[in-house]
């Protein structure tokens, strides 16, 4: 099972969880919805749940999520889980409940990511 607590980490079953630490996006595996897996040209797949592609990012199964206009309950346990894990969830001040655009992933990778969606 997934869970987190504000300020005292992400954990998969109580091992602790930790974002991915690669640095070249051409490496990296990345989660959208619909709209954008047609969009991008990154390394792709679409699982249909955001919750657990912000879970996995967390565990470093993914490299990085994105996704337009979606809705608060879809995200809200998965950003708590990327940000303890260690990982960047951008935006998060521009929530507007009803229609959310999200984009999450490490450190390492987030420039070159948000360069990659500049017009997504």
């Amino acid at each position: 099972m997934f869970y987190a607590e504000k300020d005292k980490g992400a954990y998969l079953n109580n091992k602790r969880l930790r974002v991915s630490e690669k640095n070249s996006i051409e490496e990296c595996l990345f989660s959208s919805n619909h709209e954008g897996v047609k969009f991008s040209n990154l390394n792709m797949r679409y699982s249909g749940c955001s919750a657990l592609d912000l879970a996995y990012v967390a565990s470093g199964r993914l490299d990085g999520f994105f996704h337009n206009k979606i809705n608060i309950w879809d995200v809200a346990a998965g950003v708590l889980l990327v940000q303890e894990a260690g990982g960047i969830v951008n935006d998060l001040n521009k929530f507007d409940q009803n229609n959310i655009s999200i984009k999450a992933s490490s450190s390492a990778i987030n420039a070159k990511m948000l360069q990659n969606l500049e017009n997504f």
